[in-house]
């Protein structure tokens, strides 16, 4: 009975301090989830007027109602605008596309982009997400995660 009662506390104590994930580990798990979209473009975010900019003497310093963001890739821009209602886009040069909006838990929204390079998602997005263009000739871009 003693027997059962040292082992019992030894597993509590073994559960209840976990040892830590060792960093070899998380650089594999790290490694292996940049793979999820190796035929896919990464879209880094090059512009973000949220970001501060040095005041320029004598200018206003009004915020702008419109958040705008641009990612780039190879060959391809994609310009947001950032409402209140809706995140506002284009495509840079304009083609038809789709659009997949895809949040931090998976969830995904598909949106269509017209002959223009313009698509509207409505709500504005909540949380983290990306976005992923799949143009008509094949190719995928997907965007560097953002939380707006």
């Amino acid at each position: 009975m003693q027997d059962d009662d040292r082992l019992l506390r030894a597993l509590t104590e073994a559960g209840a301090s976990p040892d830590p994930t060792p960093p070899d580990v998380l650089d594999a798990a790290r490694a292996v989830y940049t793979w999820r979209t190796v035929d896919a473009d990464l879209a880094a975010l090059v512009h973000d007027s949220a970001a501060a900019a040095p005041a320029l003497a004598g200018m206003r310093e009004e915020e702008a109602e419109l958040r705008t963001l641009s990612f780039e890739a190879p060959g391809l821009l994609i310009e947001l605008g950032v409402s209140p209602a809706a995140l506002l886009g284009q495509l840079v040069p304009p083609e038809p596309a789709t659009l997949t909006l895809r949040y931090e838990d998976r969830t995904t929204v598909v949106v269509p982009v017209d002959a223009d390079g313009c698509f509207r998602i409505a709500p504005q997005p909540a949380g983290l997400f990306t976005l992923t263009c799949e143009t008509a000739d094949g190719r995928r871009v997907v965007t560097s995660a953002i939380r707006l």
